[in-house]
């Protein structure tokens, strides 16, 4: 089954999205725009990553601004973590912040590089010295896809 959402955003236009990719200088990889234009992120019901469950996805953010308090827009999340702020940590550039999890870690999407394309999940507090980024799945299809409701978490 399917991870679904509690609540989500109206579809973001292509000229939305466009106005997006223009504010951050970035080309979004075509299966997270079509999401956008679908769903446009939102609140999701409470999920996990299998096989470790070691991962998880809260909100999803809106490809603009949105009216609810606790769910970002990418580009508001972009310039909160970008070297430019003066927010403490910040995220790698190569990364866009697309969601995050109950525990203030961040889903980004890889929009520079070999692996643009690939989601990964940056630990906000990840020990000095060690890569705070885990890659979760080569794709953003892929790796909604795998996200599994709670009540599918063998407890066992």
């Amino acid at each position: 089954m399917a991870v679904g959402f509690e609540q989500g955003f109206p579809p973001a236009s292509p000229e939305e999205i466009e106005r997006v990719e223009s504010q951050l200088g970035v080309e979004l990889p075509g299966d997270y725009r079509a999401f956008l234009q679908r769903q446009n992120g939102g609140d999701l019901e409470e999920n996990f990553l299998p096989p470790e469950a070691d991962a998880s996805a809260r909100y999803l953010y809106s490809a603009g601004p949105n009216d609810d308090d606790d769910i970002d827009d990418l580009v508001s999340a972009a310039t909160f973590y970008s070297p430019d702020s003066p927010a403490d940590p910040e995220i790698d550039p190569d990364y866009l912040p697309i969601g995050e999890d109950d525990g203030g870690n961040v889903v980004c999407l890889k929009v520079r590089g070999d692996d643009r394309g690939a989601v990964y999940f940056w630990a906000h507090d990840a020990f000095e010295g060690t890569d705070p980024f885990e890659r979760l799945a080569d794709s953003f299809d892929d790796f909604f896809e795998a996200l599994r409701p709670i009540e599918e978490m063998d407890l066992d």
